[in-house]
């Protein structure tokens, strides 16, 4: 079986689904937990839900972009980045993520303004 028709069965297989287990990913694309763990962080492309348990899910899309990404790095063609544009550009994403420090920065600087607020409508409604 060569490796379009190994693509073309995963793909099948991908569609017959809306929503995938971390294990049903690693077993129909042959990798580990680790493995999609550490692709998750790696490419910022697709990203897990979760169930009401706390458990991860992927969406089809999710499943579709981590078997590119497992064929692009079995070509060993491209560096990290140049698949993480390859992916982006074949499925019409855009992944710039705001730093978490930025956000914890945004939040804490939006909390403190309010509770600004919160004492001057405090104040107002003492005097009045």
């Amino acid at each position: 079986m060569n490796q379009d028709s190994k693509a073309q069965d995963i793909n099948k297989s991908i569609n017959k689904k809306l929503v995938f287990s971390a294990a049903e990913v690693c077993r129909l694309l042959k990798i580990s937990q680790e493995t999609l763990r550490t692709w998750e962080n790696e490419f910022p492309v697709f990203f897990a839900g979760q169930t009401a348990s706390g458990q991860p899910i992927y969406r089809q899309k999710d499943v579709l972009i981590i078997s590119r990404i497992k064929e692009l790095l079995e070509q060993s063609t491209l560096t990290n980045a140049g698949i993480k544009r390859k992916i982006e550009e074949e499925f019409g994403l855009k992944t710039d993520r705001i730093p978490p420090e930025k956000i914890l920065s945004a939040i804490s600087q939006i909390k403190e303004e309010l509770v600004e607020i919160l004492r001057t409508l405090e104040k107002k409604q003492k005097k009045g």
